[in-house]
């Protein structure tokens, strides 16, 4: 037992023989006139054995006596030997449950005034075994919430036999927080006061983090359905999420996965940090990051003063206040599309269960934004569709009324379907396009398609790669039905050496963006102003200038007709890197 003297049974042994073999000698010496003389030996596990020649003389008798006791002094080892076995393989057993369970203890002597951590304790608390004042330490990593409660429920401990339960957080010096559920009882003297307490904190932080995970998204999940904006949807995940987390910062934000420049859509943060919403370049934080984002992998910081993955970046991390941070990547069809990240101002050991949250709470988010947008689409579409159904009603009326002024019937029988013919043209293009919009150079190759020719390009089409709203692409393609028309029956497409050049550009307005759509006509016969203006003038000069808020300019040179329409993109922007335009509806 610790504090006790221990014997050496060997030396024991070895005194005792030593004091029989003196006796004995006296013994043999009386005795040696009369009797044969003895011998000794050992045995194979070295116990002494004396053989005597006369068993019944006195040296005989102390003899048998010897090899009695020397036997049971052999086998008291042994017993020893194994009970200290025991005894150590009983401590390494109980240290390992210990590890596993995540157990820590405390053994309070009240009458020493001492205290003793076992091993785990020390680790759980991530404190110095040296600690001078371990009740002091511990108190002071209590979590300041708890730290009133508990230091009663201690008093309350050391002052009663009873025993007592009680669950309460530790912050650890490196920020993280862990959940403890301490056992204690106090175990009495003679008097039936107590004279130690034996205190047991169970690290149940895991479980903790297992329960708190689902109450975040169970709530983010109540919260976010039935918003149908995806700005609402995203600030509201990052605020959520953040002040559980207890950060500085949260925010999501898409990533052009050329570039690697991050377009942020959410930013929460606390008070005291500025905003950072707007686009920021992804490289400035390390080569390191950026390929795991890439490859759709979550990338964790602790210490990006420290970490060798941030060494000649630092000077980014600590102008964002971002010391420990968990950046979760989103991938689709082997592409980084967007990113949640999380930054700590100070430095910060994340656990299992936090990093588990970001990536469940990326994934959740990603599908409910695009969930939103795909019903803001629909919405969209369903709205497009029946104000289309409307204007195209109108359309056919108002191009069967005119068609059909025409004195010969056939002559206007065939005008009125070639219309609708172009009609239908157009909107197979919208529906290609599920009525998003239509490519502008997809819509001029409709109109003029009937004019190709296999040995002879009739032709030209140039412009930027433009995508336009169903509003804009059903009047323009009308009008470019009439124009090619009328160049069949009267301009370039009514000779075989006429040709049309049709080209457009994109500039930029204080209103926006706006589209001039040049038609040239060259090559075709002489061509003089009409008298009286038809159905296909009234069509193209009026209807584009009320359906689009455009303008229309006919030049009728000699040389060729000439058609110029000016008119807005309703709500456009360029589509990053490339020479297209892109309608707001096809990304809400």
């Amino acid at each position: 037992m610790e504090g006790l003297p221990t014997l050496d049974c060997s030396m024991c042994v070895f005194a005792l023989l030593g004091c029989i073999a003196i006796v004995a000698a006296w013994l043999a010496g009386r005795a040696s006139v009369r009797h044969k003389p003895s011998s000794s030996s050992r045995t194979a596990d070295g116990q002494a054995r004396f053989e005597i020649s006369d068993p019944t003389s006195p040296i005989g008798h102390l003899g048998a006596a010897f090899t009695s006791m020397a036997a049971k002094l052999n086998l008291g080892d042994m017993e020893r030997e194994d009970i200290m076995r025991a005894l150590r393989e009983g401590e390494e057993r109980l240290q390992t449950a210990q590890d596993v369970a995540g157990l820590g203890v405390w053994d309070w002597d009240h009458q020493a005034g001492k205290i003793a951590w076992s091993p785990q304790m020390f680790s759980i608390m991530d404190l110095d075994p040296g600690a001078p004042d371990l009740f002091r330490a511990w108190l002071n990593a209590i979590h300041e919430q708890d730290r009133e409660r508990m230091e009663k429920e201690l008093g309350q401990l050391l002052r009663t036999l009873e025993p007592r339960t009680s669950e309460y957080r530790v912050v650890r010096p490196d920020g993280s927080i862990r959940w403890l559920l301490m056992r204690g009882q106090s175990l009495p003297d003679g008097a039936g006061k107590p004279l130690r307490t034996v205190i047991v904190n169970l690290d149940m932080t895991a479980s903790k983090e297992s329960e708190a995970r689902e109450r975040v998204l169970l709530g983010l999940s109540d919260k976010i359905r039935d918003l149908a904006r995806p700005s609402e949807i995203l600030m509201t995940v990052a605020e959520t999420l953040g002040r559980h987390l207890g950060v500085s910062r949260l925010g999501y934000g898409e990533i052009n996965h050329a570039t690697m420049i991050l377009s942020t859509l959410a930013d929460w943060h606390a008070d005291e940090m500025p905003d950072a919403t707007g686009q920021h370049p992804l490289a400035p934080f390390g080569p390191d990051l950026c390929a795991d984002l890439r490859a759709g992998r979550t990338v964790i910081f602790e210490d990006a003063l420290r970490d060798q993955r941030a060494k000649d970046h630092v000077a980014t991390y600590e102008a964002l206040q971002c010391i420990a941070s968990i950046s979760v990547p989103l991938v689709k069809e082997k592409e980084l599309r967007a990113a949640l990240y999380v930054h700590s101002a100070a430095r910060r050991q994340w656990t299992p269960g936090e990093i588990e949250l970001c990536r469940d709470v990326a994934e959740r988010t990603w599908a409910a934004v695009e969930r939103a947008r795909s019903d803001a689409r629909q919405r969209l579409l369903i709205n497009e569709l029946n104000h289309r159904v409307k204007n195209t009603l109108a359309t056919v009326q108002s191009i069967a009324a005119q068609s059909f002024k025409a004195e010969n019937p056939g002559v206007a029988q065939e005008a009125f379907e070639a219309r609708l013919f172009a009609l239908s043209k157009t909107h197979d293009v919208l529906t290609r396009e599920n009525w998003e919009g239509a490519n502008l150079h997809d819509i001029v190759e409709e109109a003029l398609a009937p004019y190709r020719r296999e040995q002879t390009e009739r032709f030209a089409i140039g412009g930027a790669r433009l995508q336009v709203p169903p509003r804009v692409a059903l009047p323009l393609a009308m009008a470019l039905h009439e124009l090619s028309t009328n160049a069949a029956k009267y301009g370039a497409f009514s000779t075989d050496s006429g040709r049309v050049d049709v080209h457009w550009d994109v500039t930029e307005t204080a209103d926006g963006e706006k589209v001039t759509l040049r038609w040239r006509e060259q090559g075709g016969p002489t061509v003089h102003p009409p008298t009286r203006k038809g159905f296909g003038s009234w069509l193209i000069e009026r209807g584009l200038t009320r359906e689009l808020a455009g303008e229309v300019l006919l030049d009728y040179q000699p040389s060729g007709l000439s058609c110029t329409i000016s008119f807005p993109l309703p709500k456009v922007q360029w589509s990053g890197g490339e020479d297209v335009v892109v309608s707001e509806a096809a990304h809400i």
